[in-house]
């Protein structure tokens, strides 16, 4: 089993949980709905704009923030376990504790200390001015100012494998309340 599988089935593992714990209601199916909106959003829109190993991408979305992408999943996280409900705070709690105390910490080391070796003091500058999750009001004031791409979108950062993930994962949480 190569790397990447088997880190994909602890993921795997939690969302079939998410399923079998859930106990969905409208309420929550709303609330939860529209984060996961707004972090699956987060992504599209990032996505369209980011140009890896390239450039420091300062348009779209990076001129708020230094990672749009690691928000929208934290996002998304956060909506699915809303809309589950039942015993999913407990999924929440472990989940957010794995992305903030694993995850964006190992992504953290990793991904500066490459974008530092690969842009030097630009990276460095738009890192000290940006935040990673929580975004500014103004921009970064030396930010492009390139509009979303589709081919960004859909060829260079894929995210339409995520999307689909995303939409099937939504789908499910609704047959749950549908049917139960």
């Amino acid at each position: 089993m190569n790397g990447r599988l088997l880190k994909a089935v602890p993921i795997v593992l939690a969302l079939v949980v998410v399923i079998v714990l859930a106990r969905p209601n409208r309420l929550s199916l709303i609330i939860g709905g529209i984060i996961v909106f707004v972090g699956e959003g987060f992504r599209v829109w990032a996505s369209g704009h980011l140009i890896r190993n390239e450039e420091v991408t300062t348009s779209g979305p990076y001129a708020y923030l230094r990672d749009p992408l690691y928000l929208g999943r934290m996002l998304l996280l956060v909506g699915f376990c809303v809309m589950a409900w039942g015993y999913n705070w407990i999924i929440l709690l472990l989940g957010l504790g794995v992305f903030f105390f694993n995850y964006m910490p190992r992504k953290y080391r990793k991904e500066m200390a490459r974008l530092e070796n690969l842009f030097g003091e630009k990276y460095k500058a738009y890192a000290s001015y940006t935040h990673s999750l929580l975004p500014r009001l103004k921009p970064y004031p030396k930010a492009q100012k390139r509009p979303w791409k589709f081919d960004l979108f859909w060829k260079e950062n894929r995210e339409q494998y995520f999307l689909l993930g995303t939409t099937v994962f939504f789908l499910l949480l609704l047959g749950r309340y549908a049917y139960s």
